[in-house]
């Protein structure tokens, strides 16, 4: 395998794209960062750009972001920002024909159907990064959506799994965070303790793989060792086993179709319990709240994407308790 890819980086200070250049940063001969590009944290950008020396530099301002990736020496656009503010440029690289390596929720939740007709017109290569639709991507290959019964996300549960209701009334910004498993950005965290994660993984697991509501079921694995599980028609079942590490599925996206050997963390199953069970609705009413918006339209799907990120910010900020994020969404969305 020789590979000599030009990479873009959308989002390059924050957590999945920083991990993104660790691989890149480990594999120097595979891959050449041609631009870099980040809404915060200029003084870390700064110091991507001197590591790196990006041919286009780094910069948060959209039209040259769009040049960036419409350059003739981009090959890969790997988007790990937050936000719709770059989805311009994403159907850039959609147009472009450029393979992209995708870590963005909001622009799937908020545009997923015009993104994937775009995908399709256009015959280009979409990879997604989050561990669970990755690993959804990977039990598929080779098989077509209509051999599918459903799939099953999994869910770490977050750091407020196992608290009742009386428990989250009290839950601080601090507790929220303190994730079991994942070192992931503060809104993602908080996202997770909610499981308001999940439920936008349901919305865009609706839109990458094509399926019905119905078709997407989610589980509680406190491990996170199984990123999520493909059901088909047959009875048979594919199961994806990975050590929960961002750098694995972003490396099989950098690489795909091809594999590489790493030196990254590897399961050892011997002695592991594995533990799967559903999640409390009652307590932690987000997954509810994806499934009524998916019936209701895009336009509800949009106000719950919106409704949370104003919550999530209302709970850091102290405005709110954390069980009242819900209540906040739910008033707002539905």
């Amino acid at each position: 395998m020789i590979l000599n890819k030009k990479i873009v980086i959308i989002g390059s200070t924050g957590s999945v794209g920083r991990q993104a250049l660790d691989v890149i940063r480990d594999n120097p001969n595979d891959f050449e960062v041609v631009g870099l590009s980040a809404h915060q944290n200029q003084e870390l950008l700064n110091s991507q750009i001197e590591e790196f020396t990006p041919k286009f530099g780094g910069t948060c301002d959209l039209e040259e972001v769009r040049k960036m990736v419409n350059s003739k020496e981009t090959d890969i656009v790997f988007i790990g920002c937050r936000g719709t503010d770059f989805l311009p440029a994403l159907i850039d690289a959609i147009k472009a024909g450029k393979k992209i390596a995708m870590a963005n929720k909001e622009m799937i939740v908020e545009n997923g159907e015009e993104i994937m007709k775009l995908i399709h017109e256009y015959d280009t290569e979409f990879i997604p990064v989050d561990s669970e639709h990755s690993a959804i991507f990977q039990c598929m290959q080779g098989h077509d959506k209509d051999d599918i019964e459903k799939i099953i996300l999994t869910c770490s549960g977050g750091a407020c799994r196992d608290k009742t209701a009386e428990e989250l009334e009290n839950v601080t910004v601090e507790v929220a965070l303190s994730h079991p498993t994942w070192n992931m950005g503060k809104k993602i965290t908080i996202d997770s303790a909610t499981l308001m994660n999940k439920a936008l993984e349901i919305i865009e697991a609706k839109y990458l793989f094509g399926l019905n509501a119905e078709q997407i079921e989610v589980l509680i694995h406190p491990q996170s060792i199984v990123h999520s599980m493909v059901q088909f028609k047959d009875g048979n079942m594919i199961t994806h086993f990975g050590y929960p590490d961002m750098r694995i599925p972003i490396a099989y996206a950098l690489y795909y179709p091809d594999i590489k050997d790493n030196k990254l963390p590897r399961v050892d199953l011997v002695d592991k319990k594995l533990e799967f069970y559903k999640p409390n609705i009652k307590n932690f009413p987000s997954i509810d709240f994806a499934y009524k918006a998916l019936h209701q339209g895009p336009s509800t799907i949009k106000k719950l994407n919106q409704a949370n990120d104003i919550a999530v910010k209302k709970f850091v900020d102290g405005e709110i308790l954390f069980n009242e994020i819900f209540q906040y969404i739910e008033r707002e969305t539905f």
